[in-house]
């Protein structure tokens, strides 16, 4: 199992998230199973209200104010408002703006799943029971094991996702290494199933195909490759994915070879020398 170099690749960086502290953890609130408490949170609502999602009552949503603009389309880029609370009413964090691509595991289930059913500018809230949410694992520390949430959500902006192969790489870079923080943050609550998802989206875009993006990727963005390639074998690995974790390897390793090989041509190979040695050293040690 790795150690040091495995805090390195996925230790999440501060969010809007972060910033915000609970008036009370999250332990204190877990009294009550999540179907009671979303049935508590949702009582003397008139039932006509409330759209349930998946036909049941483990996602409700409900309009606040109708949206003027189009209805919101999987695979869009979409800009939120949000303000996440326990059913009790705590609220775990207010007001933060975030954007995700509907659809791609961004987010959590309920909110990806009710924002379909959304238009442009719609504001409104879902319930949700803690199996669409942060489920057992929870989301330490603001979010206990097995917590329900009520979220009130504004949609700001949506635009739709340009193909792959259509994108300059910075636009590349800045979905696909949003993903891969997204990913660190799911590792490091122990979500490995959520993270490896976030992660192969993550080399999705920083490392397509050289059919559909022929130019020489910029020192950065090989960099975001090594890390997300690195990070997707790490999930893989704790979720005895061996095949799949080797193989995300064997890709970062082909990264590895592939710069070692170009500061060879430009004659530069003496002053790469020893980072490929200390790349190297990491790849054994992960691979072990």
């Amino acid at each position: 199992t790795p150690k040091t170099a495995a805090a390195d690749e996925v230790t999440p960086e501060t969010t809007a998230a972060d910033e915000v502290t609970p008036k009370n953890t999250a332990a204190d609130e877990v009294t009550t199973t999540a179907d009671e408490d979303v049935a508590a949170a949702s009582k003397d609502k008139p039932a006509d209200e409330w759209v349930k999602v998946l036909g049941n009552d483990s996602i409700k949503k409900k309009t606040v104010k109708k949206g003027t603009g189009e209805n919101l389309e999987k695979g869009q880029q979409i800009r939120m408002r949000y303000t996440m609370m326990l059913s009790s009413g705590k609220i775990v964090e207010e007001n933060v703006e975030q954007t995700f691509q509907l659809g791609d595991g961004e987010v959590i289930d309920a909110i990806d799943l009710a924002a379909n059913l959304a238009t442009v500018g719609e504001q409104f809230e879902v319930l949700t029971q803690s199996r669409f949410g942060y489920g057992v694992v929870g989301c330490p520390p603001h979010i206990g094991s097995n917590c329900s949430l009520l979220i009130i959500i504004e949609i700001l902006q949506a635009e739709d996702t340009p193909k792959i192969s259509d994108m300059t790489e910075s636009e590349r870079t800045k979905i696909g290494d949003r993903k891969r923080k997204i990913g660190n943050e799911n590792f490091g609550r122990n979500d490995f199933e959520r993270a490896s998802k976030n992660y192969s989206l993550a080399c999705k875009y920083l490392d397509p195909p050289s059919y559909a993006v022929q130019e020489e990727a910029s020192d950065e963005l090989k960099d975001l490759q090594a890390k997300s390639w690195c990070n997707l074998a790490l999930s893989e690995l704790k979720l005895e994915k061996f095949t799949s974790g080797i193989q995300a390897l064997i890709e970062r390793w082909k990264l590895i070879r592939s710069q070692q090989k170009l500061c060879t041509e430009r004659g530069n190979f003496s002053s790469k020398r020893e980072i490929f040695k200390r790349r190297r050293r990491l790849y054994d040690w992960q691979l072990n």
